[in-house]
């Protein structure tokens, strides 16, 4: 049996977050659910699970440190300004901020992204809205995208190496299909019962 090494020191504002032992990667992980995010300037794999939700994984390679979160935003051209697309918004801008206060400069960013996977066939695709959003908020912040996985109409399962910058991707049988359908139902009623407005502030 190998020796675990000792649990990586977490920056302060994620000590929450409990990591376990990930014997594929023979290092700590952490696991990201829908609507976190986790910064690591240690070697740790952040991972999580999407199906028409997206991850932004963020990497300074000046700082060598990343991040990635997990968010749900229905949002398009036509859509009023509601608690879903303020989530999201406040999503993105929660990490690139977390990432600022570790010394992180956007014009150092690199930016990956996945999901946005159509999980109801036939029905609204919110995975697609994600899309429209994620990409048109990239743009208008003149981030670097150097790589994305989005679409298609499978699941995916994330593994985040934020010491590298290196995301992994492992699409997921259809079979897990309508698990996370209703995880991410269950997410978008709570989101919209607890957001409260006067919370949040947009910057």
């Amino acid at each position: 049996m190998i020796d675990r090494p000792e649990i990586p020191q977490q920056l302060s504002d994620f000590s929450h977050f409990g990591p376990f032992w990930e014997p594929r990667w023979k290092r700590y992980a952490v696991k990201v659910k829908p609507g976190e995010h986790y910064v690591a300037n240690q070697d740790v794999v952040i991972t999580t699970v999407l199906g028409s939700c997206i991850s932004a994984c963020i990497y300074d390679p000046v700082m060598g440190l990343g991040g990635l979160n997990h968010f749900m935003l229905p949002a398009g051209e036509a859509d009023h300004i509601g608690s879903s697309s303020r989530y999201g918004l406040f999503a993105m801008e929660q990490l690139i901020n977390d990432m600022m206060k570790q010394g992180c400069q956007r014009q150092n960013m690199q930016v990956k992204l996945t999901g946005g996977g159509n999980m109801m066939v036939g029905l609204s695709d919110i995975g697609q809205q994600n899309i429209d959003f994620i990409l048109k908020y990239i743009e208008d912040e003149g981030l670097n995208l150097i790589a994305s996985d989005l679409g298609g109409d499978q699941a995916r399962r994330v593994a985040y190496f934020p010491l590298e910058g290196r995301m992994l991707v492992n699409k997921l049988d259809h079979r897990e299909d309508q698990r996370l359908i209703e995880e991410e139902r269950s997410y978008r009623v709570e989101v919209d019962r607890n957001l409260d407005d006067s919370d949040v502030e947009l910057f």
